[in-house]
């Protein structure tokens, strides 16, 4: 017995989506981010990563946020108005 779903095309595109380069100035303002906050919001960011793309942004906002002080928090929410 054949599935009626059996021919439909079922492939996944399972490629990444383009990423989007970050702006300078967002880029050094997230990098002084992550140095100020250190260990306390990325503890698992290596020494020599850098903030290239606008992913990186967003996922330094989130630790501000998820993982900062009051202070981090203002900070993360000063950065997320540039997104």
């Amino acid at each position: 017995m054949a599935y009626p779903h059996a021919e439909m095309n079922t492939a996944v595109d399972l490629s990444e989506p383009p990423r989007i380069p970050a702006p300078p100035e967002l880029v050094a303002r997230a990098e002084a981010l992550v140095k100020e906050y250190g260990l306390a919001c990325f503890w698992f960011w290596h020494p020599e990563a850098k903030v290239q793309f606008m992913d990186d942004v967003r996922l330094v906002v989130h630790h501000l946020r998820e993982y900062g002080n009051q202070k981090a928090w203002r900070a993360a929410q000063d950065l997320q108005k540039c997104l």
